[in-house]
């Protein structure tokens, strides 16, 4: 999965970038279909956002959350796509 990374009204340090690549990461062991993923880390009137999307075959995903904690806004976009991938997967068993 071809991953791009991004942070919009600050700098974001090395090992916060790093650990964004490698929490979205868990998400091509989940599902290996993933094509590209944008990690798109935010900071405004003291909040952290984190904004996902994902590209999969016949689909884009997105999901967004904002707390005033970055690491902790990356962890729950990761799990909000997980859960969105895991229905999305769902679907597809249930087609087939």
């Amino acid at each position: 999965m071809n991953i791009e990374f991004t942070s919009r009204h600050f700098t974001a340090p090395d090992n916060l970038k790093n650990y964004a690549i490698n929490e979205v990461q868990k998400i091509t062991k989940l599902y290996n279909r993933a094509i590209q993923c944008q990690i798109i880390l935010m900071h405004e009137n003291g909040e952290y956002t984190t904004e996902l999307n994902l590209s999969i075959p016949n689909r884009k995903l997105n999901v967004k959350e904002s707390t005033d904690n970055i690491t902790k806004s990356i962890d729950l976009a990761v799990s909000k796509m997980i859960t969105r991938i895991k229905k999305v997967k769902g679907k597809q068993i249930n087609h087939h």
